[in-house]
């Protein structure tokens, strides 16, 4: 039985769906199975995808809602499920109706293309109602943090929350690559739109929400289950 040192709640598109198959093979990690997957064969691509993703690959392919934390002494991982089951059940289905390619302070990434309110307010729901699970980092790890720069506001979270960019510095995101230099990055936007031109054509559905959890063993993060939205 696997054992997990950190938890979040991310978004993860379904195994099967056409964007999933794309990121997990990209990424060269399929978190649904916790199975490493072989890389696309991409000629237009100038540099080594696995250079590109390795930081990236170790937490598979997601947006993140409630960002990764140890689980506090008092609780265990079956109370977090009975918690996110709770949360999964206050919250209806919806989807992000239009999806983009975007370079996020130098990373690339799949973005909401106009302001979602919807997802906004569930990754809130997350941060909130699942803070009491969340063992406060040591020093060192928050000083961390604070090194590249935070904003007020982003401050604030960092001490109420753990983590700078939730709540209002929340924005919808699923990565793709590490931060790139400016000619690396029109090249991987180049290949990577080309490659997803039908997905991002399309409406991006928010049906589950999952818990996934990082690996003792090898460090990676995987789903641990998925709890579907209202209908």
């Amino acid at each position: 039985m696997t054992s997990f040192s950190r938890y979040a709640v991310y978004f993860s598109p379904p195994e099967e769906s056409a964007l999933s198959k794309f990121a997990s093979s990209w990424l060269g990690w399929n978190a649904q199975n916790a199975q490493k997957m072989s890389r696309p064969i991409l000629k237009r691509l100038n540099s080594d995808i696995a250079e590109l993703t390795k930081i990236q690959s170790s937490y598979g392919f997601h947006g993140t809602l409630k960002p990764p934390f140890s689980i506090v002494k008092t609780k265990d991982e079956n109370d977090l499920k009975y918690a996110i089951l709770k949360l999964s059940q206050s919250i209806k289905k919806f989807e992000i109706s239009t999806i983009r390619l975007k370079i996020l302070n130098g990373f690339v990434a799949i973005v909401a293309a106009d302001e979602n309110n919807e997802i906004k307010n569930l990754a809130k729901k997350c941060v909130q109602e699942l803070d009491s699970f969340r063992q406060l980092e040591p020093l060192k790890k928050v000083q961390k943090r604070r090194s590249t720069g935070l904003s007020k506001s982003e401050e604030f979270n960092l001490q109420k929350w753990g983590y700078p960019y939730v709540m209002d510095s929340f924005r919808f995101h699923l990565t793709l690559t590490r931060r790139l230099n400016p000619e690396e990055s029109k090249n991987v936007m180049e290949v990577l739109a080309a490659e997803l031109s039908e997905i991002l054509r399309a409406s991006l559905p928010i049906r589950d929400i999952c818990l996934f959890g990082e690996s003792d063993t090898s460090g990676n993060f995987q789903i641990i289950q998925r709890f579907p939205l209202l209908d």
